[in-house]
């Protein structure tokens, strides 16, 4: 089943750095085929479609798809090992007669080598103030302005971004302030 907007949003990743530094697991011993085995330390890369939104953001459709995705050659498509980061936000009914829309906030990585794809998620769970006597409604204010803005293009940084945001909260609107996880300031707006 399609997860459509508004019901379901994509994740918008920041702060993952350019390339990253793994240790193999002991499932890397079991699998032939691959040229890594168990403690192997290997260097990943983003590669070209790592932070790309494939998809447009349309109501009653299937939300975009958008990857943090990192692999020992820097390609999306030959390696021997590639990390994937994913996620989306699902908003639901935690019982049939719920006064409030649930968000269950999923947040996974897949690992795929040599016939090897193992996912692992997990999974936050927040109550939201959106009633449910209707459905979830898109954002009724979009942001007056949204730009990226790219760090120096130097061989270490040339795939960091920071993103700013400005516009106004709709009115009786509340603001949620506090850490994500995977490090970073955060506001959500109600």
């Amino acid at each position: 089943m399609a997860d459509l907007y508004p019901q379901s949003l994509p994740c918008r990743f920041e702060g993952f750095p350019p390339r990253i530094r793994v240790v193999c697991g002991r499932a890397f011993s079991e699998r032939p085929g691959t040229p890594y085995s168990f403690g192997s330390r290997v260097t990943l890369a983003q590669t070209p479609k790592s932070g790309q939104t494939f998809g447009d953001l349309t109501v009653g459709q299937p939300i975009p798809t958008t990857e943090i995705i990192y692999a020992d050659t820097g390609d999306d498509d030959h390696y021997n090992l590639k990390i994937s980061h994913y996620g989306l936000g699902r908003f639901y009914l935690a019982a049939a007669d719920a006064a409030w829309f649930s968000l269950a906030v999923v947040k996974g990585l897949r690992l795929e080598a040599a016939g090897l794809c193992r996912a692992f998620e997990t999974v936050d769970v927040w109550e939201t103030r959106i009633p449910a006597s209707g459905p979830v409604p898109p954002p009724s204010v979009a942001p007056e302005a949204i730009w990226l803005e790219d760090a120096q293009d130097t061989a270490e940084t040339d795939r960091v971004r920071a993103t700013w945001f400005t516009g106004d909260i709709p009115a009786g609107g509340r603001i949620v302030r506090g850490r994500l996880q995977l490090a970073g300031d955060v506001a959500v707006g109600f």
